[in-house]
């Protein structure tokens, strides 16, 4: 029997790390500095201006770049060492769903060239993904897949299928990820992921993602430099990942794995579309906002029940009052005010 073809709920790019080289006057790295030894010295975000934009700089470093600025759409690097570029950017995922990934980079170069003048944008990773409904996976699959990285893990949950991981990081190269994007999402409190699958979407069904991560070698290898040449390449990384790269095949007596026909599913997954629109910030947010309040609530719930416990308090009126001034006895050792930390955790979640 013929299998049907997929769904396909959505498609386009996940993730997009961004670089920019730019030359760093010693007026903002003096700033900075002066910024990160207060956080250092209260364990807390302290807010910089940039651009035209407020940021929230935290007292750790972003990977290798030792500034790290937070802002309600994504994280910015900053370095002075001369053997890196000197920006990095990541968008959260929410702000490049909601705005797409043109607006995302259109917002990185104005808030970073008002500061600093011209800045030379770079794709360091792209990620690529499709949602499809219709497919049953189970571990078993593992061994349909032929892959030019033999770097290969199962992942699985009470013998449930929970996905494949092809490839490795230290490559710097290319590595794909075929996982049930439904847990991740609902574990995460990604809600706005139903509000992106829109009408296709069947709450009965699994939804599974076919994802590939692209980086800073394999585009160099495939001659894409600047987010306008990786963005119009789209389609052609998506052609060579899931045709060259992995493929999920159909066995046959032939012991020439690479002569098994490609299975009806997989071609599914070779048409996707890549049309990815914007659905909206504000949609995006207060999906994610539902979906991470959910999550937090037995959280707290047990955190709260451990603190009444430890102090034996028998309801809500005595634990508050401890807990209120043991808080505020907290951030005032800190040199920084539960308010404000409120404020620096709304910046966080995109609420302001």
């Amino acid at each position: 029997m013929q299998q049907a073809p997929l769904t396909e709920l959505a498609s386009g790019i996940d993730a997009l790390y961004l670089s920019g080289r730019a030359v760093l006057p010693p007026s903002l790295l003096k700033r900075l500095e002066e910024a990160r030894n207060r956080a250092e010295l209260q364990d807390a975000p302290v807010e910089v201006l940039l651009g035209n934009q407020y940021f929230d700089l935290l007292p750790r470093n972003f990977g290798k770049y030792r500034y790290r600025l937070q802002h309600q759409f994504g994280l910015l690097g900053i370095t002075p060492s001369e053997k890196l570029p000197a920006l990095r950017f990541q968008p959260r995922a929410e702000f490049l769903h909601g705005h797409g990934p043109d607006g995302a980079v259109e917002w990185f170069r104005d808030v970073t060239e008002q500061e600093l003048g011209m800045v030379r944008v770079s794709v360091s990773r792209v990620d690529l993904y499709a949602d499809f409904q219709g497919w049953d996976l189970s571990g078993d699959d593992r061994e349909h897949f032929i892959c030019r990285s033999s770097d290969v893990v199962l992942h699985e949950s009470d013998k449930a299928f929970n996905g494949l991981i092809f490839g490795t990081r230290k490559s710097s190269t290319i590595g794909a990820r075929l996982y049930n994007k439904t847990i991740q999402s609902e574990k995460l409190g990604k809600d706005y992921w139903k509000d992106i699958w829109n009408e296709h979407y069947n709450p009965s069904l699994p939804v599974h993602r076919v994802e590939f991560e692209v980086n800073r070698t394999a585009l160099r290898q495939f001659g894409l430099d600047s987010p306008e040449q990786v963005f119009e390449a789209t389609g052609s990384l998506w052609m060579y990942c899931t045709n060259e790269w992995l493929t999920h095949r159909v066995p046959t007596e032939d012991a020439t794995r690479s002569r098994w026909p490609v299975s009806p599913e997989y071609q599914s997954v070779q048409r996707a579309s890549l049309q990815q629109d914007a659905i909206g910030i504000e949609r995006c947010y207060a999906a994610l906002k539902a979906g991470q309040l959910r999550n937090l609530i037995p959280q707290l719930n047990g955190y709260l029940a451990s603190f009444a416990a430890l102090i034996n308090a028998s309801d809500f009126r005595e634990l508050f009052y401890v807990v209120e001034g043991d808080l505020n006895r907290y951030n005032e050792a800190r040199d920084i005010s539960f308010a404000q930390r409120i404020e620096a955790k709304r910046k966080q979640f995109g609420l302001l």
